[in-house]
């Protein structure tokens, strides 16, 4: 079995979560979701993610406010961010501050493809057709 690329898309918007998850699942990846800020720091906590996607503009802890902690509790993921409202001064404060693309969410269907291939980018650390090996390689490790 191939390795899934694990996916996190924090929005507060289902219907943008519910998008993501179905095109990312089809291509391959194991998504996750989470409706707020808070949700999502705890599913970065307990779980390891390739790929964060966190929308900008969120209430009570802001898209900003989710990469500060990822960044202050050195949380090893690589991160995008999404907003539906076109501030660019958040998505480039976003990116100032870690943040490695920013996808325009009233764009959604024309830039999914984009999308996809920006963030199966960073889910790579390891390129594609070496993933199994290493998987294989870290499985034995783990029986010895």
């Amino acid at each position: 079995m191939a390795y899934q690329y694990k996916l996190l898309v924090i929005d507060d918007e289902q219907a943008i979560l519910t998008e993501i998850k179905n095109y990312f699942e089809k291509r391959g990846f194991s998504v996750e979701t989470a409706l707020s800020g808070e949700e999502g720091l705890e599913k970065l906590r307990k779980q390891m993610f390739e790929v964060v996607l966190i929308d900008l503009v969120m209430p009570q802890l802001s898209g900003i406010d989710v990469i500060k902690a990822i960044n202050e509790e050195g949380i090893s993921v690589s991160s995008a961010v999404i907003t539906g409202h076109g501030d660019k001064e958040e998505a480039i404060a976003a990116l100032q501050l870690g943040a490695e693309y920013w996808f325009q969410k009233g764009t959604a269907e024309a830039e999914m493809p984009n999308l996809y291939r920006q963030v199966k980018k960073l889910a790579q650390l390891i390129p594609e057709d070496k993933v199994d090996d290493f998987m294989a390689v870290l499985n034995q490790k783990n029986v010895a």
